[in-house]
């Protein structure tokens, strides 16, 4: 929140100098003098009244990021991978470099193409899987805009409140000092000012810092919870480009290794990768092969474990706002 400024500050401390002098002016057991104390009542109302009206029962609560699909999701992008990796038994690598073997004694024969077929055979799973990554990520930037909303709301109520309570800050002290002074020669308006108007001046004063204190309270916590939903959303762009990555590793790995020409056009991020998705200091190696493809599979898991620890720390930041 911006600071006030040294040059506003006095200004402030001038208006309510004025305030003060202007009261003085004035009759103490006169209509007059009420009516005048009715700006140091009213100070703050409206914007109070906002807060309460804009952010009725959810001002210092922000619902946490919807975690649970994202967990989901993960679990169905990991169990996936898992079934494709080549270093699996029974998969690619294995069989390739002559490891795995049938009842134990004799190498299993590779069969590449019939691999590079389950990817074909996956592409539905496949597709619902990263959609359901990409539903969480746009359920998320709905939430951050909300929240940026709300706190493009905020942020101005907070420092008129700010100004209010210095102002009254200084109108207490300019009081204290005049009612003190006056407390020999006009003891009917010293008395009046030290139990009307600095009792009024004082409630205001902290209805104000309630009120403020609260709306920085709100502020700070959509502060956390978009920065939360923020990491999720890298979280989830990475390992959806990965996986993209994993794909377009295999499609070139079937060239090289089974002569093959692997279509996977029926998976939407696959499609978009080469305008979007794929980070340029990651490119697919034209000459991909097992290991490639295994390394890409391992960036993989690094990145669903990287985007599940973050799911799962989020609710502890927002538990924890200190951490």
């Amino acid at each position: 929140m911006t600071a006030i400024t040294k040059r506003r500050h006095a200004e402030l401390a001038g208006q309510a100098m004025k305030y003060v002098a202007e009261l003085l002016l004035i009759e103490p057991l006169s209509p007059a003098f009420d009516h005048k104390l009715e700006a140091i009542e009213a100070l703050g109302r409206d914007e109070i009244a906002q807060l309460s009206a804009r952010h009725a029962g959810s001002l210092a609560h922000v619902a946490p990021p919807p975690t649970g699909g994202i967990a989901r999701a993960i679990m169905g992008l990991r169990n996936l991978a898992e079934s494709l990796e080549p270093l699996r038994q029974g998969n690619l690598a294995g069989n390739l470099a002559g490891g795995a073997k049938r009842f134990g004694l004799i190498p299993a024969k590779p069969d590449p193409k019939a691999y590079f077929r389950r990817y074909r055979e996956a592409q539905g799973e496949i597709e619902a899987a990263l959609a359901a990554l990409t539903r969480e990520r746009d359920a998320l930037i709905r939430a951050n805009v909300t929240l940026e909303s709300e706190q493009a709301g905020l942020t101005p109520l907070i420092a008129t409140l700010s100004e209010h309570a210095l102002f009254a800050e200084e109108i207490a002290l300019t009081l204290t000092a005049r009612a003190e002074a006056l407390a020999a020669r006009e003891p009917m308006k010293a008395r009046r000012l030290q139990s009307d108007v600095l009792h009024t001046v004082q409630t205001r004063l902290r209805d104000i810092a309630e009120a403020r204190a609260l709306a920085m309270q709100a502020a700070a916590l959509r502060e956390i919870v978009s920065a939360t939903n923020t990491r999720l959303i890298e979280g989830i762009d990475q390992a959806t480009a990965t996986m993209v990555l994993v794909l377009r590793t295999a499609i070139e790995a079937a060239r090289l290794i089974a002569s093959q020409e692997l279509v996977l056009d029926g998976i939407a991020s696959l499609r978009r990768a080469a305008s979007n998705l794929i980070a340029e200091d990651d490119p697919v190696s034209t000459d991909a092969g097992a290991e490639a493809l295994q390394s890409a599979f391992a960036k993989l898991y690094d990145a669903l474990d990287r985007l599940d620890t973050e799911r799962a720390g989020s609710a502890a930041r927002l538990a924890d706002p200190a951490r």
